[in-house]
């Protein structure tokens, strides 16, 4: 039997800024030679790594909660720091180019600390068994400076761009860009939104739900991703 593959704990930041019609929310297009959805447009995001658990990330990141949630809030900060140059602080550092544990210590040197508690937590994605690269990723939504810039790693994404839910719901539509399902899902939930402050209001009142997608094959031998509630899904292999 095929080892079953244990999904990598992962933190994804929808950071959403107030221009635009009504709001525009961060997308970059992932790398397209990436094992993982090599090609997608996205939010920044990536797998939780030893540094986030370690002291020097506990001292850099702000989090009044729940400590065992702490790894998950400084992933998802210090990968918007990664890929896009975005610091949620009230500081200012130069961090392009620094990663992992190293970007860490530059905001330690820079007595920069990073704000966990402006995230709010919003649901938990899990990569359906079957495939070979599984996460268990939670999502986060932010609010960012209207000026906020994006300046992208160009080795993990590349195009970063602002973009109204709607209109980035509209590329997928018409196959100008590649969204798989737990993007889309988020984009239609903030197309939704009368404006920014609905998203807001809403997120910080959610309970996150696990959402653990189920992959089914036709007759003519296509495989799709199924959600709950969807026909076929009990039917589904967990």
């Amino acid at each position: 039997m095929p080892v079953e593959v244990v999904p990598r704990p992962a933190a994804t930041v929808l950071a959403l800024r107030r221009t635009g019609n009504p709001f525009e929310v961060l997308m970059v297009r992932r790398a397209r030679e990436a094992k993982f959805m090599g090609g997608a447009r996205v939010f920044p995001g990536g797998g939780v790594d030893p540094a986030d658990s370690g002291p020097v990330a506990a001292a850099v990141v702000g989090w009044s909660g729940d400590i065992d949630e702490l790894p998950w809030r400084a992933a998802a900060l210090r990968e918007l720091a990664e890929e896009v140059g975005i610091l949620i602080s009230d500081g200012v550092a130069e961090v392009s180019g620094a990663s992992g544990a190293d970007l860490y210590r530059v905001l330690q040197e820079a007595s920069i600390v990073l704000d966990g508690d402006a995230l709010c937590y919003v649901s938990n994605w899990v990569t359906p068994r079957g495939l070979p690269k599984r996460f268990d990723t939670r999502f986060y939504v932010v609010e960012v400076p209207p000026d906020a810039e994006a300046r992208p790693d160009r080795v993990e994404v590349y195009d970063p761009i602002w973009v109204a839910p709607r209109d980035a719901l509209a590329a997928a539509d018409a196959g100008a860009w590649q969204v798989e399902i737990p993007t889309r899902v988020h984009l239609e939930m903030l197309a939704a939104a009368a404006d920014l402050d609905e998203v807001l209001r809403a997120a910080r009142r959610t309970t996150p739900i696990r959402v653990e997608p189920r992959l089914s094959v036709d007759d003519a031998g296509a495989w799709s991703a199924l959600l709950p509630g969807d026909p076929g899904y009990e039917e589904a292999s967990p």
